[in-house]
């Protein structure tokens, strides 16, 4: 049986749309949706939404571009809803959606993808199993990456944000807490780019296909001591796409030793483990994978604040 949502308030929950994982304030998930006309046999973490079962996070979803080209976010955007909701000890509200988009694409596809989440407003679903109900009242819009160092204090001098996820790198310059609309950049070199040049690479020298799992953990923590062929290739290439971020983020106007960098997302742990700019003093790593999920919804509660004034 649905818990009920007690009242008449609007709960705001923050969601990352990201293309390797979906982000809340308080959950992360993998972005494979894969849609199956019968009840799966194996998985437990699927969503039941008229009348078809989509099995979640499996694997990463492919770049895409415009995140409305498929249904694929839509049926994340369900899941994540389900975690956040079954956290918070809810299965039905009434929810302002706080999302975000890459920097550059912030204004021109806000619109469609405000319409493509508001499809359905009266949502019912199944997650695990479980029963979920959610009126959805709204969605709110911010820019990616700004949103995970909104509260960060000041921000005086000159600063950069890096948010370097699994399809898009996005980059925007701020001046004593104001973002320079003319800085922001989304470059399509996400960590994604990384993977496939050491599968490649690793296909080649194996003579057979080396799936992600088995790869991730050595992007994410480091090698580790390892020194087997398969790491070396792993830390050859990690280095190169690491050298390869630092250079574009120059060319987009970063200066060792007059701005101070901010650097959040997956492709954080490759420059954290596979470059030397973790010794940099004018360095900061947001390692709240969450960060921007929970940037979203406390930009979103600001708003709300200064609309009821």
């Amino acid at each position: 049986m649905m818990q009920k949502y007690s009242n008449n308030t609007k709960i705001i929950i923050g969601l990352d749309h990201g293309y390797g994982n979906i982000k809340t304030a308080h959950r992360i998930f993998r972005t494979g949706v894969e849609c199956f006309e019968e009840e799966p046999i194996v998985s437990m973490n699927y969503i039941k939404y008229k009348d078809k079962y989509y099995v979640i996070g499996e694997n990463h979803l492919i770049y895409q571009g415009n995140k409305t080209d498929s249904l694929d976010f839509f049926i994340l955007t369900l899941a994540g809803l389900a975690e956040e909701l079954k956290f918070r000890g809810l299965h039905e509200a009434k929810v302002v959606l706080a999302v975000g988009l890459p920097l550059a694409w912030a204004k021109s596809q806000a619109t469609d993808f405000k319409k493509y989440l508001m499809q359905e407003q009266e949502l019912f679903f199944s997650f695990r199993k479980e029963n979920y109900r959610v009126h959805l009242c709204g969605v709110e819009m911010f820019p990616q990456g700004f949103a995970a160092v909104c509260n960060a204090g000041l921000m005086k001098g000159f600063n950069m944000i890096a948010d370097i996820g699994n399809g898009t790198m996005n980059v925007m310059q701020i001046i004593d807490g104001r973002p320079l609309e003319k800085s922001l950049v989304t470059d399509k070199f996400g960590v994604s780019i990384c993977m496939k040049e050491i599968q490649k690479e690793l296909s080649k020298s194996a003579g057979e296909s080396i799936p992600e799992v088995m790869i991730e953990p050595m992007l994410i923590n480091g090698l580790q001591g390892r020194t087997d062929d398969v790491a070396k290739i792993v830390g050859r290439i990690a280095e190169r796409y690491a050298g390869d971020i630092l250079k574009r983020l120059i060319d987009y106007g970063y200066k060792e030793n007059l701005v101070h960098l901010y650097v959040i997302g997956g492709g954080g742990c490759l420059l954290r483990h596979y470059s030397d700019i973790a010794s940099k003093g004018n360095v900061t790593f947001i390692e709240d994978i969450c960060a921007n999920a929970k940037g979203y919804e406390y930009l979103a509660m600001q708003k709300q604040r200064r609309q009821a004034v």
